[in-house]
């Protein structure tokens, strides 16, 4: 596993996307069949808070692979390093057109009412992943766009309530795709952009 996430480069595509909240990056990654959880605790009676990255299997459910603690990978993968990138993300995200140019493809790629299918093929032919969270109801949740033109991954909602999971459930709620799985990633196919309670050693860890 630890051959798998470094041929990926998790600190590159780190440096690579601008993103500013946990589901932001955890579609990134989803994008790689990789996941995330937090582990928080105590350890001699200091808290401290850390990231495991484990594989993902076909259906966005965690294979079955040991996890690995972000520390084998650097800093920059870390809790603190990517709250620190996700910080710096947000103060560039105000200060350029880039959320204008992302609308601008979502616009185009929603005219004339496509099928939810047909929005991540148009998507992806302007370099856009769909992400699309559903509850286990079936409900859309989170609507995640990861550009590759600004390398920037984005919740709809940062966009305008037009792109907002209330926005999609009322386009798309109930009409969910044969074969979708719960990743809201169309299987096989490839990314658009890609040519503790006690004192010692206890932890709970929780999707971030």
């Amino acid at each position: 596993m630890s051959s798998f996430l470094s041929q990926y480069g998790l600190r590159i595509r780190t440096k690579e996307f601008e993103t500013v909240s946990w589901d932001e990056f955890r579609a990134l990654l989803s994008l790689y069949n990789i996941g995330i959880e937090e582990v928080r605790g105590e350890r001699n009676g200091t808290p401290y808070r850390g990231l495991l990255y484990t594989l993902l299997d076909e259906n966005g459910d965690k294979a079955v692979a040991a996890p690995l603690k972000s520390s084998l990978f650097g800093k920059e993968v870390g809790y603190d390093g990517l709250e620190r990138h996700m910080e710096r993300s947000a103060e560039r995200f105000g200060k350029d057109d880039t959320r204008r140019q992302i609308r601008g493809r979502v616009d185009k790629a929603l005219r004339g009412e496509p099928t939810e299918e047909e929005l991540r093929e148009r998507l992806r032919g302007a370099r856009v992943d769909l992400y699309i969270r559903r509850n286990e109801n079936g409900r859309i949740v989170g609507v995640t766009f990861i550009d590759h033109e600004t390398r920037t991954v984005v919740n709809g909602s940062r966009l305008g309530k037009a792109y907002s999971a209330n926005a999609f459930e009322l386009r798309f709620g109930g009409k969910r795709n044969p074969g979708e799985n719960t990743r809201g990633l169309s299987p096989k196919q490839a990314p658009a952009g890609r040519d503790g309670q006690r004192k010692r050693n206890t932890s709970r860890r929780r999707k971030v």
